[in-house]
Formats: C-alpha cells, sequence, structure tokens
C-alpha cells in the first residue's frame, strides 16, 4: 500500500540533509564562539574578583596593623604615667625618710643597725645549715 518511491523524494531528503548540515556547522561556529566569550568572560570576572579579595585583604591588614600601633601607643603611654606616677611616689617616700633621719637621727641608726643584723643573721645562718648539709652528704 505505502511504498516508498527513491525517485520522488531522493532530491527533497538530499536537500533537507544540505541544509541541516549547514545548520549543524553553524551551530557548531556559535557554540565555539559563545565558548570563548564565556571563557573571555570567566577570565575577566576571576580577575575582578582576585582584585576584589586582594584589596579587601590589603584593607584588613591595614585596619590589624593600626590597631597594632594604636595598641602599642597606648602601651607606651600608661608605662610613661606608670613610671612617672612611681618616680613621684618614690620621692616622696625618700622626702619622708630623710625627714625622719634628719628629726630622729639615733631611732635611724638603731632600726638600720638592727635590720643588718637580721640580714646578718639570715646569710649566716642559711651559710651554716648548706655547710652542715654539704658535710653530711660528704660522710
Amino acid at each position: 500500500m505505502f511504498q516508498y518511491r527513491k525517485s520522488n523524494f531522493a532530491p527533497s531528503v538530499a536537500a533537507i540533509q544540505k541544509h541541516l548540515g549547514a545548520v549543524e556547522t553553524e551551530l557548531e561556529k556559535i557554540g565555539r564562539m559563545a565558548g570563548r566569550r564565556t571563557s573571555d568572560a570567566a577570565a575577566a570576572a576571576s580577575d575582578q574578583i582576585g582584585d576584589a579579595i586582594s584589596t579587601i585583604l590589603s584593607e584588613m591588614a591595614e585596619r590589624f596593623r593600626k590597631g597594632g600601633q594604636a595598641a602599642g601607643d597606648q602601651a607606651g603611654r600608661l608605662s610613661n604615667q606608670a613610671l612617672n606616677l612611681g618616680a613621684k611616689y618614690g620621692s616622696n617616700a625618700l622626702q619622708e625618710v630623710a625627714s625622719e633621719v634628719e628629726d630622729r637621727p639615733l631611732v635611724t641608726i638603731g632600726i638600720a643597725l638592727g635590720i643588718g643584723i637580721l640580714i646578718g643573721a639570715a646569710v649566716l645562718g642559711s651559710a651554716t645549715s648548706s655547710s652542715s648539709t654539704s658535710s653530711r652528704r660528704r660522710r
């Protein structure tokens, strides 16, 4: 009933195949161009992202550096204040001792003598105990 007639359809099929081949070739060209454009766009986007990240990291490093410098400056100011305060209290204490020595010279000499005897006894006691310990070890 339905029979294929080669002669009637052959030129039309060949023309369609030829057109499909041309369309396929054109699509391949378009695909290559789109691929190149996409690759170029991806490379450009990658460069932009890299630049943005580099800028952000540089800013963060600068902030940390400034924070460290500020902390160092603050520590320096605090140490200077502590040094000045210590010098002031030390000077006041020295003036107090000097005025007490002027007002009560004999009491001051007695106290100094007592402190000297205590230090001498402590040194002599530790020297005696260390020599007796070392002599026990020798035996």
